[in-house]
């Protein structure tokens, strides 16, 4: 019938744009974290670094807002469309872990983003040097912990699908 097909495309829709939001997200936080921070760090010095993933930071969140709103609305939306007894099944148990862990992800990311324009706001003339390196190796710490979160993200989606 024509209204289960309407659905059908409803939900290809939605999980195609919460994968590309996903994919967006996640890869531009694990490229980060596992290309550009170690090459910069290898290739650069420090004030040069900074200013690099200054720029690049400030880019990918003017796409990851925008696409975490994509994330969160999909999300919510096919979250919502799920009978409220599907909670208590190994499926629901699992949504739930992966909701709790985006959720914790959306926290450090916001915590990383605080600390790093605190980083970028201060002139190392402001900040004493051994200060400037606490805030930095608490950027550099959150960036690892949000890659971790967004490869669990994954491995849980992956779980989900497999239901």
């Amino acid at each position: 019938s024509s209204i289960s097909y309407m659905l059908l495309i409803e939900h290809a829709i939605l999980t195609w744009l919460h994968l590309l939001a996903a994919s967006i997200w996640v890869g531009g936080t694990l490229f980060i974290a596992i290309v550009l921070n170690p090459v910069l760090k290898q290739e650069m010095q420090d004030s040069a670094r900074l200013n690099i993933i200054t720029k690049v930071g400030k880019r990918f969140n003017k796409v990851a807002v925008p696409v975490v709103a994509v994330l969160l609305s999909t999300g919510v939306y096919k979250a919502l469309l799920l009978p409220s007894t599907l909670y208590l099944t190994t499926y629901g148990i699992i949504l739930t872990v992966k909701i709790s862990v985006v959720i914790s992800m959306l926290i450090v990311w916001f915590i990383h983003a605080r600390i790093s324009n605190r980083m970028i706001n201060s002139s190392s003339d402001s900040m004493e040097h051994g200060t400037t390196l606490r805030v930095r190796a608490r950027a550099v710490m959150l960036g690892k912990i949000l890659a971790i979160q967004a490869v669990t993200v994954i491995f849980l989606a992956a779980l989900l699908d497999s239901f």
